[in-house]
């Protein structure tokens, strides 16, 4: 506990002379003075109270610049704007991370309360016949099946908080194909200005110049799963389990795997 605590304290040093430079902005010192008060507080017993009220004030600070950040973000993708927020607080991969997670439980929760009555943007959809939806149905049947497998046949005698923790991550598992779905159906692929829009649900996005494509062909059939994958080396995949999958190949070489529900309809819009 003391070697981690230690570590934090050297990591904080540094951050402040990054900060001192005019390297790093001073939000960054918010999250690790957090976990190093806090830190203190499980060391040790004495003036608890003073620990605790600045790791609460830092905390409220935290959660105060990451909203002012969020709420200046413009008409930017929502990932994008909470991962430029969460850069004040955090490494920007960590944000990344952070943002997406928090858009994907976001999604998952609007379309349970609702989202699904929605109409589906105009564009070119891969939401139709995509195997997330196929799976949404059995979503059901799945939590009762994974409640009964582990604690009837994996976990029957093991502890209470790990069986709560296995359960609260197969839960959260159910979350993430609800909210990939929904992020699917939200943003369809997109022809505007010459410019060709195209999503992987909430995880992927890119953007090209319609004539920087050089080709559009359906992707050739495998003889197994080895052929494919080595073939798909190296590809940039905007597919997310879509029925049809179209391969763009671009003047400088990029190739680019899409998914569609229309692939007639895209092949002749581009």
């Amino acid at each position: 506990m003391l070697v981690v605590l230690g570590l934090v304290v050297v990591r904080l040093a540094f951050l402040v002379r990054a900060v001192a430079c005019g390297k790093l902005p001073w939000t960054r010192l918010l999250l690790p003075s957090i976990v190093v008060i806090e830190g203190i507080g499980l060391a040790g017993h004495a003036m608890w109270q003073v620990r605790l009220g600045t790791a609460v004030a830092l905390e409220i600070t935290f959660v105060v610049v990451a909203i002012r950040a969020l709420r200046r973000k413009g008409g930017e993708l929502p990932e994008i704007g909470i991962a430029r927020a969460l850069e004040a607080l955090v490494p920007a991969a960590i944000a990344r991370l952070a943002a997406i997670e928090l858009v994907i439980v976001g999604l998952a929760a609007r379309f349970v309360a609702g989202g699904w009555r929605r109409p589906t943007p105009a564009g070119f959809t891969y939401h139709r016949e995509n195997g997330l939806r196929m799976m949404l149905p059995m979503l059901p049947l799945l939590a009762v099946g994974d409640i009964l497998l582990l604690e009837l046949v994996i976990l029957p005698h093991a502890a209470l908080w790990l069986r709560i923790v296995l359960h609260v991550l197969a839960g959260y598992g159910l979350v993430w194909l609800i909210g990939l779905y929904a992020s699917a159906r939200a943003r369809p692929h997109r022809l505007v200005d010459g410019r060709l829009e195209l999503h992987r649900g909430v995880l992927r996005r890119a953007v090209v110049e319609v004539a920087q494509i050089a080709s559009v062909m359906p992707l050739p059939s495998f003889a197994d799963d080895w052929k494919k994958r080595a073939y798909l080396k190296g590809t940039v995949r905007l597919d997310l389990g879509a029925a049809h999958v179209l391969e763009l190949k671009l003047r400088d070489g990029t190739r680019m795997i899409v998914g569609v529900d229309d692939p007639a309809a895209f092949t002749a819009a581009v």
